[in-house]
């Protein structure tokens, strides 16, 4: 097979220089008509990128080789696939795409939800009540990583879906000025933690949670304020010894990552925020984009389009990061989330099995809000020398409900994929400058130069049904799969991440340096600094 794939990189390596050519005479773009996706809550449309039918179907080839949903379907099963921890992975699970998963799993499944369901609806309703027997006004959710990004993320997109006055919290940084900012407005009487935190041994969520803990203590005899904890953990002994209540520990199972563990009660923060109803909805989305993955052919296939042409761009064009421009508001957060999912899966230099390679398996993925980057670094991304393959996203339906604001937001969202797609040409340039700058006393030659932009950099547009549960959860589960063809394409494991183990483990050793106060002759000239009494 691997041979197979060598060849057929070949072909691609072919058409990849086809295009370029093309390109030099301004008709690739329009044989690109066809290429749209749709689906009930998703249009894709990938018709600005610098391929044509030829490249899509010898592109499609790769993942045929691959057999990316078989092996797709093979992680759905409960087989072991991630080699190095000898670890099932199991995230697709919680949203019901179950496959050949033995019946007690599935039936855990169900199990799990319920008490989810429960837990939320017993801490909205004011049945699970604080310490001194008062309704929870807030909650905090104290985690890190997958146990932070996503949850905050869908929080933040879906804020209009909020079925209660609960109002939801994130604590994630060990510097402890976010705590102290947090807590500083918050009632002691009335605020739920929520300790998110697989191991039970994340140095920062750990920090974050005994600083809650002694907040909750001071003012009096406050004896009984583990009330006021729950815990998220696979790690049940270290969490009761925490001092949570067994009956308040929500397991994440060992074979869900933590960047893929927002479907869990890694959420459950959001849960009692949305409802149950809503967060189930969120799930169904994802099914459904489940679904789509492992149902349609490969080149009508969204995720599966999204990770060749990440690829494609990579190893043929130079490209090294791929940006992210949400125009909605309620998704600015999105990249925060993606970035973590594909970067840590995928930032790989050794493959599936330990053998060093140097092609670039993970992008640098970045972007912000659209509408303010527009601002900040499109400069760049429009005349810029740099490679840089973008995703523009945007819903039909906006949130805020001012249809003729949002009218404008799209102006600029489809303003820009077109002026990226098709540049600006010297007449363009010529008669922009008779209008808008003939009269200031500009050197025309020099401003015409600068306006004239070349155009063919690559873009996808996304234009969203709305901000919906359904519609975030399939869009989301776009981008899990999108990385998972990407580490199958690298020959990566998309499932483990060695690499940020070591700085966790110096971390550790560094402290106790600082700590024990010792004048370490063998540390480094920084350390040294820090613990100056001089600077």
């Amino acid at each position: 097979m691997k041979k197979i794939f060598l060849n057929q990189l070949k072909n691609i390596k072919k058409d990849s220089l086809r295009c370029k050519k093309n390109l030099l005479k301004n008709n690739l773009f329009k044989n690109n008509n066809s290429f749209y996706i749709e689906t009930d809550y998703i249009f894709f449309d990938f018709s600005r990128n610098i391929i044509d039918l030829k490249t899509l179907n010898n592109l499609s080839s790769l993942a045929e080789i691959l057999e990316v949903k078989n092996n797709f379907k093979n992680i759905c099963s409960g087989n072991i696939t991630n080699k190095s921890e000898n670890k099932k992975t199991l995230h697709t699970a919680m949203r019901g795409t179950l496959f050949n998963l033995d019946k007690a799993i599935k039936d855990e499944v169900i199990d799990y939800k319920k008490n989810l369901r429960e837990i939320s609806d017993n801490i909205r309703s004011g049945k699970h009540k604080s310490f001194n027997g008062k309704k929870f006004t807030d909650v905090v959710s104290i985690g890190i990583g997958g146990s932070h990004f996503g949850t905050k993320m869908v929080f933040e997109a879906l804020n209009e879906y909020r079925v209660n006055k609960i109002n939801l919290h994130f604590i994630s940084n060990l510097d402890a000025t976010e705590a102290n900012e947090v807590l500083s407005n918050l009632n002691k009487d009335t605020t739920l933690f929520v300790i998110v935190s697989k191991s039970f041994k994340t140095s920062e969520t750990l920090e974050n949670a005994k600083l809650a803990k002694n907040w909750l203590k001071k003012q009096g005899n406050r004896k009984n304020v583990m009330k006021n904890f729950i815990a998220v953990t696979h790690n049940f002994e270290e969490a009761i010894k925490f001092g949570v209540d067994e009956r308040l520990i929500i397991d994440v199972w060992d074979s869900v990552g933590g960047r893929y563990s927002l479907w869990t009660g890694v959420s459950i923060g959001l849960i009692i925020s949305i409802g149950f109803k809503n967060f189930s909805k969120f799930l169904d989305g994802a099914a459904l984009g489940d679904k789509h993955f492992y149902s349609k052919k490969y080149s009508k296939n969204i995720p599966v389009i999204m990770a060749l042409l990440s690829f494609y761009y990579s190893r043929f064009f130079g490209s090294q990061s791929h940006l992210i421009l949400p125009y909605d508001y309620s998704l600015r957060l999105i990249v925060d989330h993606v970035q973590q999912v594909e970067m840590e899966s995928n930032g790989k230099s050794l493959d599936i099995n330990g053998k060093k390679f140097s092609n670039i398996s993970g992008n640098i993925v970045w972007g912000s809000n659209g509408i303010v980057l527009q601002h900040s670094i499109f400069q760049l991304l429009h005349q810029g020398n740099i490679f840089i393959p973008s995703d523009f996203i945007i819903s039909k339906n906006v949130s805020s409900r001012k249809k003729d604001n949002h009218h404008k937001v799209f102006s600029n969202f489809l303003a820009h994929i077109e002026t990226l797609n098709k540049g600006f040409s010297k007449k363009e340039a010529d008669d922009l400058y008779e209008k808008k700058y003939s009269k200031k006393g500009l050197d025309k030659e020099l401003v015409v130069k600068n306006l004239t932009l070349a155009g063919n950099r690559p873009a996808n547009a996304f234009l969203l049904k709305d901000i919906s549960p359904e519609t975030l959860g399939m869009l989301l589960s776009f981008y899990e799969h999108k990385t998972y063809v990407l580490g199958l394409l690298s020959d990566v494991n998309s499932f483990d991440q060695w690499g940020v183990e070591i700085g966790k483990i110096m971390a550790k050793d560094i402290y106790k340096d600082i700590k024990s106060s010792k004048d370490n002759k063998n540390g480094s000239v920084l350390l040294k600094k820090y613990l100056s009494k001089k600077f």
